[in-house]
């Protein structure tokens, strides 16, 4: 909600006698509290935009993501039934699984919430389930294209973390993202060792380049 609009609630629940004095003045400090710690007159940052609320940063992310997830899930799971590669057959399938239950549990969590869905599959993710799915596509070629778009696995969940750590109310979607990243920063660091693996020379190269 808007902050001048809960002031203004705040203010005539107290000049009712709803409230107490003592209760208006700590109402009132949160509202300060919550204004200065956002670093703007009112509403949440968060991914370098301003959101009304907390709950609008959320249900923003978890929509994206459930969609994001949901065709990761299927892009993968359409990577390991073309491979001829079988020592990473296993690590899509596992991949496959763990995009597919985060899409569950933010689709849930957005119906728990009242959101909407609205988010749409981005033109990136239907090139990278188009590449995943293409049998005549070599798997070091495919990994080559993920090490590429995602050199550093650390710096990639760091926005998720951050936003996890910025909020304050929610606290079941603050824990959930918190998982959520640790299980992109797994699942991503095998797709750079399999990456590696497949691909020796690219890896010395940027071995050496370091």
């Amino acid at each position: 909600m808007n902050r001048d609009f809960l002031f203004q609630q705040l203010l005539r629940a107290y000049r009712a006698g709803i409230i107490s004095e003592e209760l208006f003045e700590a109402e009132v400090g949160e509202l300060e509290r919550n204004r200065v710690a956002n670093g703007n007159g009112g509403g949440f940052r968060a991914f370098g935009k301003l959101y009304r609320s907390e709950r609008d940063a959320i249900v923003s992310f978890i929509d994206k993501a459930r969609v994001a997830e949901g065709n990761a899930a299927e892009a993968f799971a359409a990577w390991a039934n073309v491979t001829p590669t079988a020592c990473i057959r296993s690590g899509l399938k596992m991949i496959a699984e763990r995009e597919a239950y985060h899409s569950r549990i933010f689709a849930n969590r957005l119906i728990e919430l009242g959101g909407e869905g609205r988010a749409q599959v981005s033109e990136e993710s239907r090139q990278f389930a188009a590449c995943a799915a293409d049998p005549s596509m070599p798997d070091n070629e495919k990994l080559l294209r993920v090490a590429s778009s995602i050199p550093d696995p650390e710096a990639a969940i760091r926005p998720i973390i951050e936003f996890a750590e910025s909020i304050k109310d929610d606290l079941e979607t603050k824990e959930t993202l918190r998982l959520f990243a640790e299980d992109e920063l797994s699942s991503t660091r095998w797709l750079l060792y399999a990456c590696g693996a497949l691909n020796p020379s690219a890896s010395a190269e940027a071995s050496s380049a370091q």
